[in-house]
């Protein structure tokens, strides 16, 4: 075996790979403004990220503590949204508008499109005390907007 093909290829190998861990990030995949927040306990086991753009809600499990973070989310003005979950650390749900129903958000207006974003841990049974955050964000894609 000729020693500089093997050099290549490995070279060409850990590019490939580099280049797809990189495409593959939620910070580098998605556009325009973005909000995240993480579960309240005091080592965060769980975080949801929105891109309003796209309608993308991102849960994660990010610590491996055997519960499972679960974000309910809905319209303050309307009641619209929906609830979803990850399981095992690492492991990510990602629901957008293309999939349609209900994961095609409101928009922002005077009379909907801001929403409530509720993360919180469960183990088998019940949520875990202390871990609940909430935040509400616009549904706005031009801007990244606090006055919801």
């Amino acid at each position: 075996m000729n020693l500089r093909r093997i050099a290549t290829a490995l070279v060409a190998l850990v590019a490939t790979l580099t280049a797809s861990a990189v495409i593959a990030s939620p910070a580098q995949a998605y556009s325009g403004p973005h909000y995240w927040m993480y579960t309240n306990d005091g080592d965060p086991g769980g975080r949801v990220d929105f891109w309003p753009d796209g309608d993308i809600v991102q849960v994660c499990d990010v610590q491996a503590d055997g519960a499972h973070v679960n974000v309910v989310l809905h319209d303050i003005f309307t009641g619209a949204g929906y609830s979803v979950q990850a399981s095992g650390n690492g492991n990510c749900t990602t629901r957008r508008a293309s999939q349609g129903g209900s994961y095609d958000l409101n928009e922002r207006s005077s009379s909907r499109g801001c929403y409530l974003f509720n993360i919180r841990l469960w183990d088998d049974i019940h949520y875990v005390s202390g871990s609940e955050d909430k935040a509400a964000w616009w549904n706005d894609n031009a801007a990244k907007r606090s006055d919801c």
